[in-house]
């Protein structure tokens, strides 16, 4: 499977921060290429910048936190797609990842309660990230 990997299970599988079993299991098992969008990069680092993050310098870990990952591409067939979409969901980065994943034929692996009941994207949804 061509997963693309949302900004949170990113920064935890960097980390190797507890993701549930069965999360663990799927990305080591069920993912053959794993897809990064420039957004969750983006969005991680604002949290940095602005101390929600509790991390090194970027120019410690960042090369190394996106080796092994091919870049999603933000396309304006997905700003399209993530635009017209008529969800009550509003947040933009979200709606641009489940578009991506849509336009790039990748599942947008995640653990956000808000896009599991939304369709249109090919997704697997996982609860519980913090449980071991």
């Amino acid at each position: 499977m061509r997963a693309l990997i949302d900004s949170g299970l990113w920064w935890r599988r960097y980390h190797g921060l507890p993701m549930g079993r069965q999360l663990a299991r799927f990305l080591e098992q069920e993912v053959s290429e794993f897809w990064l969008c420039p957004l969750s990069v983006q969005e991680m680092l604002y949290k940095w910048r602005h101390r929600k993050l509790p991390a090194p310098d970027p120019a410690e870990w960042l090369a190394e936190a996106t080796a092994g990952y091919r870049a999603a591409p933000v396309t304006l067939e997905a700003a399209r797609v993530a635009g017209l979409w008529e969800w009550a969901h509003g947040d933009p980065v979200d709606r641009l990842l489940a578009a991506v994943a849509n336009t790039e034929g990748l599942t947008l692996v995640h653990t956000d309660q808000r896009l599991r009941s939304l369709s249109g994207f090919p997704q697997r949804y996982f609860p519980n990230v913090g449980m071991v």
